[in-house]
């Protein structure tokens, strides 16, 4: 009958072969670094693999402290160690004692020829990313369904705009994962009423986010009709999906914040414009009253205050008028603005707002407009009748070389009837009078000695 033994007991057997087994104690091996983690110890933790197998290995601080380089996921290094068998997990690994650079990975060297073809190729060029829209209706968001991502997603936009996100579920690492993150794209792209994408997942390795660096994912990202922001959650690397999209977040929660604008700055904008709109509206009617006043010294003073009473009533009738449509319109926007608190249809509050906002231009630009137009028409009135005021004024006439006569009662004479030699007269010219005596009247017609 063969011996019985306990896990321990075989556990212990295979510790005791191993370590008696100088030929897999002290060994130099050459492999690719598929992972690596360093711990808050200053131990490493990898696996090493070649084509067809893989080993999980120990680098312990003491002898990590000895690098002379940072080792990453797809380098091809060097390693002198041996085999380590822990009994009670009846786990193998392979502990390291120095580590050296052994030329390029293949999966690095792969990496580095796609990045380098595609940058050729103008695919991360900022000229062809694009911006994001400001209001989106529907965020689609291709990533696992059942990871923590969607549900972050999901829980921000919910937080700051009334935005629908529509999943299109795509395995994100692991074979067949590039396959179905293009399929989630170009699904997205088919729905109509999508704004904007977000890819991504919860961060990793970066053999488990190499799904990201693939040339097809690439290509349906730099090919989609709408704009794509790229979270993969691995800040220490960018993936190509990175460098493509026409945004990237760190975090898929931040993608979430790119996408959307925060409610309560719609609000404030709003309040923003309304007092601006107010302040316009003040400063110009209190310019149209300043350039009111200045006709008072210049008009004949028996209509002047007549036509300022008339184009002051006019004034305060626009400004009534103004203040009354502005009013009513800011009435009528906070009504309709309701609907952000009501929670309604959130493929059409992005709608309202952005057409309130548009609304609210309008009826500024209308307003401002409208005064400057009056303003101009009334001002141009009042320089015509000025002028012909000022055409009427018989200084003005003697300035062109014509004199004023009156006769000794101070009367105008405007005739030479009644006028007779010997009569005394005062002249009036331009910088002053002389007194005469008529010496001849001459009528045209006849003439009286």
């Amino acid at each position: 009958m063969p011996e019985l033994m306990t896990v321990t007991q075989f556990n212990e057997k295979v510790l005791a072969v191993i370590s008696s087994a100088d030929d897999i104690r002290n060994v130099t091996l050459v492999a690719e670094i598929s992972s690596i983690t360093r711990a808050a110890s200053g131990h490493y933790y990898l696996e090493l693999k070649d084509p067809q197998s893989n080993i999980r290995c120990t680098f312990f601080r003491y002898s990590a402290s000895r690098l002379t380089f940072d080792p990453k996921p797809g380098m091809k290094v060097m390693v002198f160690g041996g085999a380590s068998f822990y009994s009670k997990g009846g786990s193998l690994s392979f502990n390291i004692e120095w580590m050296k650079p052994y030329g390029k990975g293949e999966a690095s060297a792969a990496l580095e020829e796609l990045t380098a073809r595609l940058l050729k190729e103008g695919l991360f060029d900022a000229e062809r990313k694009r911006a994001l829209p400001q209001y989106p209706r529907v965020i689609g968001v291709a990533t696992s369904p059942t990871g923590a991502v969607i549900k972050d997603i999901i829980d921000t936009v919910a937080k700051r705009f009334p935005a629908d996100v529509l999943l299109a579920a795509a395995k994100v690492q692991g074979d067949g994962a590039p396959e179905s993150i293009v399929a989630g794209i170009e699904a997205l792209n088919s729905q109509k009423d999508v704004d904007v994408i977000i890819i991504g997942r919860g961060g990793g390795s970066a053999e488990d986010l190499s799904a990201f660096n693939s040339e097809t994912v690439v290509r349906a990202i730099a090919s989609s009709k709408v704009p794509v922001v790229s979270a993969v959650g691995h800040a220490t690397d960018k993936s190509l999906s990175d460098r493509v999209a026409d945004a990237y977040a760190e975090t898929p929660t931040m993608a979430a914040v790119m996408c959307t604008m925060d409610i309560d700055d719609i609000r404030r904008g709003l309040s923003f414009m309304t007092g601006k709109m107010a302040r316009s509206l003040t400063s110009i009617v209190k310019d149209m009253r300043s350039r009111f006043a200045y006709p008072n010294a210049r008009l004949d003073p028996r209509n002047a205050a007549a036509s300022l009473e008339r184009y002051g009533s006019e004034l305060n009738r626009l400004s009534d008028r103004g203040a009354s449509s502005v009013s009513g319109k800011l009435r009528e926007m906070s009504s309709r603005y309701g609907i952000l608190n009501a929670k309604l249809d959130p493929k059409r509050a992005a709608e309202k707002v952005e057409h309130h906002w548009m609304t609210l231009d309008s009826v500024s630009e209308t307003m401002d407009d409208s005064v400057s137009r009056m303003l101009a028409d009334i001002s141009r009135e009042l320089e015509h009748r000025s002028e012909m005021l000022a055409g009427l004024d018989p200084k003005r006439v003697l300035d062109r070389g014509y004199s004023f006569v009156t006769d000794e009662t101070g009367r105008t004479v405007t005739s030479v009837s009644g006028v007779k030699a010997g009569s005394r007269m005062t002249v009036t010219m331009r910088d002053g009078f002389v007194k005469a005596e008529v010496e001849e009247v001459t009528e045209y017609g006849r003439r009286e000695e």
